[in-house]
This record gives structure tokens, C-alpha cells and sequence, in this order.
């Protein structure tokens, strides 16, 4: 350590207060993490000024320079020495010491410090079955939605989609949906989703990650509204139109959801769809007639005209019959 430098950590310790300020400035604008461990002197310093800077130092040097210093914070009685080291639990490299830091926070009686602590333990799957069982149980809704989202506990996940707090619902009925649940539970699944707007909508885009068995019944169960999100869903997720997904809904008779899921589409696997859904007494007649609008910029496909010629032969629906006149004698209007 250069001298100059030494020089100004010793000026830590000067009787002049004037000097232990501008040293401790010296130090931070240089950003000397030698110093670090000499800032322990001003823990307990009866001025909040030397007391602030000294959590300053062992935030800003101590998880990568000398994390055994938290120890001394995660143990002391100070809320301020907790919370600095539960906004640097995931800094520390040593995870062995971090996970006992954490453990050390949780008997904080500040509940920002023990949640963090406690999430740290979550995610870094350290909680004891004694731990989890205490954060499953836990009144504060963020470490309780954090250890439903990590754990296999069928009863506390069934207890939970009916808590009060939304986001633990979503995370208990995320997780569950991640799993391969009983005819029983699935079923308290569905009821709950189908309750839930919120957690149905997060419901939709992890059933189509997966290829869910839930994917059907999430569709079967839309509102007009929800339908639009279900679409949008599928779209981000979807690319093909023989995709097993789009398979499972038509089976399923989900076929408004396709049928909108087309709109937009040209490719000729989606061509063949539409025109099989065309024909489709499952779908209704909007479906179909806005399926023949927006196909409209293709009226001089021969595909496409054979299609509505199709239509106008086979079809008695007036809504579908005026759509497929619409696209066939786009082309056959006079020369001007």
C-alpha cells in the first residue's frame, strides 16, 4: 500500500475532526478498499456522519475485499448494519459465508432485512425443511410468493391459491402449474384460475411455454376480453400452424381462438387451416366472415378465389356468404 495511502487511513484515527472528515473523503473519491477495515472504528461513533460513512465503506468494499466483515453488522443490534448487509448478500462470493449472514438477518426485527435475508436462502434453495415450513407459513406476502415459487408442498400450494394476496395466489398457481398434479388438485387449480383474472392472465403464457394440458381449459374459459390476451399469447408462442398446440385446441373445440390466431397468417400451412376452418360448423359465422376480410389484399391469388367460389357454392350462412362476394368480386369490378 502506497504510503500517501497509508498516510490518509491513519488521518482516520486524528484528534482534529476536521482531518477525519477530509481523510474519509480522500478515500471514497479514490476509492481505496484498503481502507475498508478501518472504517470499523466509526460503527459506534457518537456522530451519524462517521457512522454512515463506515456502513458506506463495508456496502461499497467489504462483499468483495473483506466480506468477514459483515459478520460484525449481521450480528450487532443496529437495523443500519443489517440492512447493509442484506443489500449485499448477493455480492458475496464466499456463498457459505453469505448463506450465514442471511440466517444471522433473519433474527432482524426489521422486515425489509429479514426478507431479504430470508429470500436469499429461498433462491439459493439453503432453507432447512424447518425454514421453508416458517417462510410457507410466513404473514409477509413477498417471502411466502418467493417459497411457493421454489417448493413441492401440495397442501401449503392448495392453501395458498385462496389466500387474500394476489401475488401469492399467482405464485402458488404458477408453481402448481410447473407440476404434475393429481386429477384432484388439478381441479382446484382450474377453479381457482377460473376465479382469478389476474392469475389466469399468468396462467395463459406458462401453459403455452409447456404445452400444458391446462392450455384447453384456459381457452374454453375466456371472456371476450380474455380472449384477446389468449390470442396475443398465442401469436408470441405459436409459429406454425400444424403446431401441437393449435392440435390440441381444435380437439378440444377451441376453435375461436384459431380462427383469430389466423388472422394475419399466409403462409401455406396456415392457408390450409383456414380454408379447413372455413368449412368448420364448429366455428361462427364472425369467425369465419372476419377470417375471408382480412384476406382481402390476397383477391388476386388464384387460391383465394377458388376459395371464395368454394364458399358460394357450399355455404347458406348470409354473414359468410357476404364476405366471400366481397373477396370474389373484388377483381371482377369494371376497368375505369
Amino acid at each position: 500500500m502506497a504510503a500517501s495511502v497509508q498516510s490518509t487511513i491513519a488521518k482516520l484515527k486524528h484528534k482534529d475532526v476536521r482531518q477525519r472528515r477530509r481523510a474519509v473523503r480522500v478515500l471514497f473519491d479514490s476509492d481505496i478498499h484498503e481502507s475498508v477495515e478501518a472504517f470499523s472504528k466509526f460503527l459506534n461513533d457518537k456522530d451519524i456522519w462517521f457512522r454512515n460513512k463506515a456502513i458506506e465503506a463495508y456496502r461499497r468494499w467489504a462483499p468483495e475485499h473483506a466480506p468477514h466483515l459483515l459478520i460484525e453488522l449481521a450480528e450487532g443490534k443496529k437495523i443500519d448494519g443489517h440492512k447493509c448487509v442484506s443489500s449485499v448478500l448477493k455480492n458475496i462470493q464466499d456463498v457459505k459465508l453469505a448463506e450465514k449472514l442471511a440466517r444471522l438477518l433473519l433474527l432482524s426485527e426489521d422486515s425489509i432485512v429479514k426478507r431479504n435475508g430470508s429470500i436469499y436462502l429461498i433462491e439459493n434453495r439453503f432453507s432447512s425443511n424447518e425454514e421453508e415450513q416458517s417462510f410457507l407459513d410466513s404473514n409477509d406476502p413477498v417471502i411466502k410468493s418467493a417459497s411457493l415459487a421454489a417448493t413441492d408442498n401440495i397442501p401449503s400450494l392448495r392453501d395458498a391459491l385462496v389466500d387474500p394476496h394476489p401475488d401469492v395466489r399467482k405464485h402458488a398457481g404458477i408453481r402448481m402449474l410447473e407440476m404434475n398434479l393429481s386429477k384432484e388438485d388439478e381441479s382446484l387449480l382450474n377453479t381457482a384460475i377460473s376465479n382469478d383474472a389476474a392469475l389466469w392472465k399468468l396462467a395463459v403464457p406458462k401453459a403455452m411455454e409447456g404445452e400444458n394440458e391446462n392450455l384447453t381449459s384456459l381457452a374454453k374459459g375466456c371472456t371476450n376480453s380474455q380472449r384477446r390476451f389468449f390470442v396475443s399469447s398465442m401469436r408470441e408462442h405459436i409459429h406454425e400452424a400444424d403446431d401441437n398446440r393449435i392440435n390440441a385446441l381444435l380437439s378440444e373445440d377451441c376453435t375461436s381462438v384459431v380462427s383469430r390466431w389466423l388472422v394475419g397468417r399466409n403462409d401455406s400451412k396456415s392457408d390450409a387451416l383456414r380454408e379447413t376452418l372455413l368449412f368448420d360448423d364448429r366455428v361462427d359465422s364472425i369467425d369465419k366472415s372476419r377470417m375471408l376480410e382480412r384476406i382481402l389484399h390476397r383477391q388476386n391469388e388464384d387460391h383465394i378465389q377458388d376459395l371464395a367460389q368454394k364458399i358460394l357454392n357450399q355455404s347458406s350462412d348470409e354473414v359468410v356468404l357476404s364476405a366471400a362476394r366481397n373477396l370474389s368480386t373484388v377483381t371482377d369490378e369494371p376497368s375505369s
